[in-house]
C-alpha cells in the first residue's frame, strides 16, 4: 500500500512538472548551456577531424585509423571513468575534460597555423579528446540526476534530446562554412567552445557535485564498484537479453562514419547529409511520442528498419537529393531505437550506480567499433561505398531478425 502510495504521489508530481519549473532551476541551466556548447563545437569538430584526413591522405584506411582513435578511449578508459566518477568531485571532473579537450584543440590550430600537421597527429588528438569525454559524459549524467528532482527528470531528457536536435541541425553548416574558410578555424571554433562550456559547468553550485565517497580507491573497493555496476545491468532482463544483439548492430553501423565522408564529393554536400540526418532525429523526437502506450520492441524494431532499408537504398541509388531524404528516414529510425533503449536504461539502472553501470555498458556497445572501422576502411579499397551500404543493410536486417525471434526479448520488452 505504501509503495502504490508513493508512486502515485510521483505520477501526480510528474504531471504538474513542465519546462518551465525545470528551467527555473539555476545549476541545470548552467549545466543544459554547456552541454549544448560543447555538442555544437562536438558536431563541428567531428566533420572537420574526419575531412582534415581526408585532405591530408585522400584515404580511407586513415580516416577509419582516426575514427577508432575516437572510439578507443571508451572501451579502455570507460568503465575506469564510471566508478571514478561514481565517487564523486563530478563538477571537478567535467572542468578538467573541458579544458585539457580546450588545450588539444587549441594545439591542432596552432599545428594547422605552422603549417606541421601531419596524419598520426589528428589520429593521437582524436585519441585524447575522447579520452577525456570519456569522463565528462558519465559525470554529466550523474550531474543531471543529483541537480534535477525526480519528477523532472522526463523534462531534462526531453530538453536533452531538443538541445541534441538544435546543435546537430545548427553545427553541420557552422562546419561547412568554416571548412570553407579553412580547416583551422574548425578547430579553433570547437576550442573556443569547450572554453565556454568550462565557464557554464564553473558557475554551477551545487555541493553534491563536489561531494566524495568515503574511502579510498583501491583495487578491492574498485573492482567491487565495477561489478556491483555490471551486475546491474545483468540483473535487468531484457537488457542482458539485448546486449549481444545491440552489440551486433553496433559492429554494423561503426563503419557509416567513415563511409558517409566517403560518399559525398564536397564538406557542403557532408554538411547537407548531416543536416538531413539531424532533420530525421527531430521527426523522430516528435513520433517516438506515438509508441508511448507500446510494448518497447515496437520502436526498437521499426526505428531498425528505418535505418537498415534506406541503407539498402544508398547501395542503389545515386542521386543526391534522394540520398538525403534516405539519410533523413535513417535518422528518424536512430532517434526512435536511442529514445527507447535510453528510456529502458534509466527505469531499470537504480540511480547511486548510473555512473558505473551507463560506462560499462558504453563499454560493452562499442568494443567492437575501432575494429569494424578498421575493417570496413580495408574493404573500401576493394569494394564501392555503395557495395558497404548494402551489406550493412543485408548483415543488419539478418540481426533484427535473429533478436526478434527471441520470445525473452519479445516478452519482456
Amino acid at each position: 500500500m505504501e509503495e502504490t502510495a508513493v508512486k502515485e504521489q510521483a505520477e501526480e508530481a510528474s504531471k504538474k512538472s513542465s519546462m518551465k519549473d525545470l528551467l527555473q532551476i539555476k545549476n541545470y541551466r548552467y549545466l543544459l548551456l554547456g552541454q549544448a556548447i560543447a555538442m555544437l563545437g562536438d558536431g563541428v569538430y567531428t566533420l572537420a577531424l574526419v575531412w582534415s584526413m581526408k585532405e591530408l591522405t585522400g584515404s580511407a584506411v586513415y580516416m577509419s585509423y582516426v575514427l577508432a582513435a575516437g572510439m578507443l578511449p571508451t572501451i579502455i578508459l570507460g568503465i575506469f571513468a564510471g566508478v571514478i566518477v561514481d565517487r564523486g568531485n563530478q563538477k571537478n571532473i567535467m572542468l578538467a575534460a573541458d579544458l585539457c579537450r580546450a588545450l588539444v584543440l587549441f594545439g591542432l590550430f596552432s599545428l594547422f597555423l605552422l603549417d606541421l600537421l601531419v596524419p598520426w597527429m589528428l589520429i593521437v588528438s582524436a585519441f585524447i579528446v575522447s579520452g577525456f569525454s570519456a569522463f565528462f559524459t558519465p559525470a554529466r549524467a550523474v550531474a543531471i540526476r543529483s541537480i534535477v528532482p525526480d519528477p523532472l527528470i522526463i523534462r531534462a531528457q526531453s530538453a536533452s534530446s531538443t538541445v541534441q536536435v538544435v546543435t546537430g541541425l545548427a553545427a553541420p553548416v557552422i562546419a561547412g562554412l568554416l571548412l570553407a574558410m579553412g580547416l583551422r578555424f574548425a578547430f579553433l571554433f570547437n576550442a573556443i567552445m569547450f572554453l565556454l562550456s568550462f565557464v557554464f559547468i564553473r558557475m554551477i553550485n551545487h555541493p553534491e557535485l563536489l561531494l566524495k565517497k568515503p574511502g579510498k580507491l583501491n583495487r578491492s573497493v574498485f573492482m567491487a564498484d565495477l561489478k556491483e555496476g555490471f551486475q546491474t545491468i545483468i540483473k535487468a532482463p531484457i537488457l542482458r537479453a539485448m546486449i549481444i544483439y545491440l552489440v551486433l548492430i553496433n559492429f554494423m553501423f561503426a563503419p557509416v562514419e567513415l563511409l558517409l565522408p566517403a560518399y559525398v564529393d564536397s564538406p557542403s554536400q557532408l554538411a547537407v547529409i548531416e543536416v538531413a540526418f539531424f532533420i530525421g532525429i527531430l521527426a523522430g523526437s516528435i513520433s517516438v511520442n506515438f509508441f508511448a502506450n507500446r510494448p518497447k520492441i515496437y520502436p526498437i524494431t521499426i526505428g531498425l528498419f528505418l535505418i537498415l532499408l534506406p541503407f539498402a537504398g544508398l547501395g542503389l541509388i545515386t542521386n543526391f537529393i534522394i540520398s538525403c531524404l534516405l539519410i533523413g528516414l535513417a535518422g528518424i529510425g536512430s532517434t526512435l531505437v536511442n529514445i527507447t533503449l535510453s528510456s529502458l536504461f534509466l527505469v531499470k539502472i537504480p540511480r547511486e550506480v548510473i555512473g558505473r553501470s551507463q560506462s560499462t555498458m558504453r563499454v560493452l556497445l562499442e568494443s567492437v567499433n575501432p575494429a569494424s572501422l578498421l575493417l570496413a576502411g580495408v574493404l573500401m579499397t576493394v569494394v564501392s561505398v555503395q557495395q558497404m551500404f548494402m551489406v550493412i543493410a543485408v548483415f543488419g536486417i539478418v540481426i533484427v531478425f535473429l533478436m526478434l525471434a527471441n520470445p525473452l526479448i519479445r516478452k519482456a520488452a
